[in-house]
């Protein structure tokens, strides 16, 4: 689904997909709260918060660029064309899905810079 308000409450742990890979899995909690992809970051500032007062204070990630096309994915890490954190690794080598973080439960991500996240 594309409605991660509906997956916070009926998962019990979520795989985001970008370009027709997954970039993050993880329990529900450990994504919603310490998400490690930036396009994750993204994804779960847009949902809408019911209280206007931390709605209107919150920080919304507004990706820049175009979606590339999934039937000829660039080459490296799949978001480098629209992440805020690529540098030149990301443009040329794509990423391992790896276990991070502290969690008792297994956090996976697919991004060179995951840890500047934890």
């Amino acid at each position: 689904t594309h409605d991660l308000g509906i997956v916070a409450k009926m998962c019990d742990r979520v795989a985001v997909m970008y370009l027709g890979k997954i970039v993050e899995l993880g329990d529900r909690n450990d994504v919603y709260d310490q998400p490690l992809h930036p396009y994750t970051q993204a994804l779960l500032s847009a949902i809408p918060l019911p209280d206007p007062d931390k709605e209107e204070k919150r920080k919304r990630i507004i990706l820049e660029g175009d979606v590339p096309s999934p039937d000829n994915p660039p080459p490296g890490c799949r978001f480098h064309p629209r992440c805020m954190h690529a540098t030149d690794i990301c443009r040329t080598e794509d990423p391992l899905f790896r276990p991070l973080g502290s969690s008792k439960h297994q956090h996976m991500v697919a991004c060179h810079h995951a840890e500047n996240f934890l």
